[in-house]
């Protein structure tokens, strides 16, 4: 009993701490168990050297039955997050953020390595 105590402390101290990255919707490119994932790289893009392709992997969502995709910009220095699910032993995906403020793709980066919790924020 005290054991499984301690552990429930010791796993909201985990959570205070996490890195959080907030999503406005369920994206298809999210796999199963994506909710905490390992941060494996960060890599900056130009928006506009994406192709199509990939812009429409890393936006589309189902809103009830018709499908959308999230507005971008046509430019503008981004990065792809490549991420690892569940815990990082699940399968790979991404995710586009902007760069701006300029502190943002260095931050990312100071947590390569890490697991982030990944959030659907409605």
């Amino acid at each position: 009993m005290d054991s499984a105590i301690r552990l429930s402390n010791i796993k909201i101290y985990e959570d205070a701490l996490m890195t959080v990255i907030k999503f406005s919707h369920k994206y298809n490119k999210m796999p199963t168990c994506f909710e905490y994932s390992k941060l494996l790289d960060v890599l900056p893009i130009k928006l506009e050297d994406m192709s199509q392709e990939f812009l429409c992997y890393d936006t589309t969502y189902l809103n009830g039955k018709k499908v959308k995709q999230y507005p971008l910009p046509e430019t503008g220095n981004y990065m792809i997050l490549l991420l690892q699910a569940m815990y990082g032993m699940g399968a790979l995906w991404t995710t586009i953020r902007s760069q701006h403020p300029p502190e943002k793709l260095e931050y990312y980066r100071s947590k390569i390595g890490e697991i982030v919790e990944c959030k659907i924020i409605q």
